[in-house]
């Protein structure tokens, strides 16, 4: 049994060493983020890559940086979204592809954010060449869905788009 209080002192110890790890913030902000508190996602991340033990861990970073990502994109923040993954894009250019582009732009127009989706997939589409086609076919699925008014048409006119 002389175990047993070593186990809890060490257990003691543990706790009082304060500071969470960055799956207790990813588990926070994908709960708040779940739960459709898209502030609280964002500010969960941003106290976690605040940390210097969570930023110099490449793989726990880039998995808060896609739940900011998600956060800003449900929330309809298309701009910030787009100014995020030109940010990523150099930092996790294996992670950063066509099809995140393409998703979270499909995450922002059904957020309301129409104008921010098409920014997302023109930036996807000058990022990705070899993907004009299926950025084209986004496009063309938005201008099809409705809601973009004409000075946007003619925007996508005059980028190639339509």
């Amino acid at each position: 049994m002389r175990s047993w209080p070593t186990v809890v002192v060490l257990g003691a110890l543990l706790a009082g060493c304060g500071g969470k790890s960055a799956a207790d913030y990813q588990k926070e902000a994908r709960a708040a983020l779940d739960g459709g508190d898209f502030a609280t996602a964002i500010g969960r991340v941003e106290e976690a890559l605040g940390q210097e033990t969570v930023r110099n861990d490449p793989a726990a970073a880039w998995r808060l940086e896609q739940i900011r990502l998600e956060a800003l994109a449900k929330a309809g923040k298309g701009g910030e979204v787009k100014t995020g993954l030109e940010r990523l894009g150099s930092a996790y250019p294996n992670q950063v592809n066509a099809s995140l582009y393409r998703s979270l732009a499909d995450r922002v127009k059904t957020a309301g954010d129409t104008t921010g989706a098409i920014e997302i997939l023109t930036a996807g589409d000058q990022r990705f060449p070899a993907e004009h086609a299926s950025f084209v076919e986004a496009i063309q699925a938005i201008k099809s869905a409705g809601g973009i008014d004409p000075a946007q048409v003619e925007k996508l006119k005059a980028l190639g788009y339509l």
